[in-house]
């Protein structure tokens, strides 16, 4: 009876040890926490390799390499990892977020300490984000947040805040169009954070006034020569019934500044911009332009492959690390670099 009595014990210890085990946090709750795990013991062995003066693994995703603001962003970028000991790979999207998804996956399975992800659209980053979540490495979000589905998935976000710098441009159009008049604007890639936000920000300033009419917006997505185009078209359709140009980045307003001159109307018909481009600069001191909101992409590399090297070693971050923006005219303009 003993023996029985002791087997039916163990028997009932077993099946209790099984279900505490089994049951409790759920399919989510699991999945987290092996995710954070992974992503613990990645950030340990990282942590070694700099304790070691081995080098780092960043790798860089971004979408638009090949753009104008990107370039000074990435040799800042490459300043810090040079200084720091860090191995830093970047890899062109084309703003194609399939093939990013598999540039990080290839980097991932290569053997990587951390990612740095600049999507192309929210809209496209899902797949992404959840792919990097699961992954077990390291990673921030560059330039552009993501879809808000799967943003509390993001340790970390470096960017400008998009809608008040739209909003700065904004102000200055307000100021400028008192007594109303005619706006036209040439616009990003459509569905990314950089557009949506300058958008919004500048049409709730201007919806302000209602005298002042969007007379057009059409998308250069970030292309100088695109965004030239876009202004010859502009002119031949509405001519000097054109009162101000909003452009949303600096690369795209050489282009239209360019369009403008050829055409005599420089001096007819102002603008508006973001961003600090030693030419946008030139162009405000000079006062062609009459002022723009700042964003300088240097800051914003530095700052976000810092921010990943703390990540990889631990350290608290924001989860959101604002770059600076502030209103550019000609009585500041000389307190800011253009590149």
């Amino acid at each position: 009876m003993k023996k029985l009595l002791g087997l039916v014990m163990s028997l009932t210890l077993a099946v209790s040890l099984c279900m505490t085990g089994c049951s409790g946090g759920g399919t989510d709750q699991t999945n987290s926490g092996a995710d954070t795990q992974k992503t613990d013991e990645g950030n340990a062995q990282a942590q070694d390799k700099q304790g070691d003066t081995e080098q780092l693994n960043i790798f860089f995703a971004t979408a638009f390499m090949t753009v104008p603001y990107a370039a000074p962003m990435n040799t800042a970028m490459e300043e810090y990892a040079k200084e720091n000991n860090i191995n830093l790979q970047m890899v062109d999207g084309e703003g194609d977020s399939q093939k990013q998804l598999d540039q990080i996956k290839n980097a991932v399975t290569q053997g990587v300490d951390g990612i740095i992800y600049w999507p192309a659209d929210a809209a496209s980053t899902i797949p992404v984000v959840n792919y990097l979540a699961e992954c077990g490495v390291p990673y921030v979000v560059l330039n552009s947040k993501v879809d808000a589905s799967v943003q509390d998935k993001v340790p970390a976000y470096v960017g400008l805040d998009y809608e008040m710098a739209g909003g700065i441009s904004g102000d200055l159009a307000l100021d400028y169009l008192k007594d109303g008049g005619n706006v036209v604007v040439v616009e990003g890639v459509m569905g990314t954070e950089a557009q949506i936000g300058y958008l919004k920000g500048f049409e709730d300033k201007i919806a302000q006034n209602d005298k002042i009419k969007v007379l057009a917006k059409q998308s250069a997505e970030w292309d100088t020569a695109k965004a030239m185009k876009i202004m010859e078209d502009y002119i031949t359709t509405f001519g000097e019934e054109i009162d101000l140009v909003y452009s949303e980045d600096d690369g795209m307003y050489q282009g239209i500044a360019a369009a403008l001159s050829d055409a005599g109307l420089s001096d007819k018909i102002k603008c508006v911009c973001n961003g600090q481009l030693q030419f946008v600069l030139d162009q405000i001191e000079s006062g062609v332009l009459l002022g723009a909101s700042s964003q300088d992409p240097s800051v914003e590399g530095r700052t976000g492959i810092e921010v990943m090297h703390k990540v990889i070693m631990g350290e608290e971050v924001p989860e959101w690390t604002k770059i600076d923006c502030r209103l550019i005219t000609p009585d500041n303009v000389n307190e800011f670099n253009g590149w």
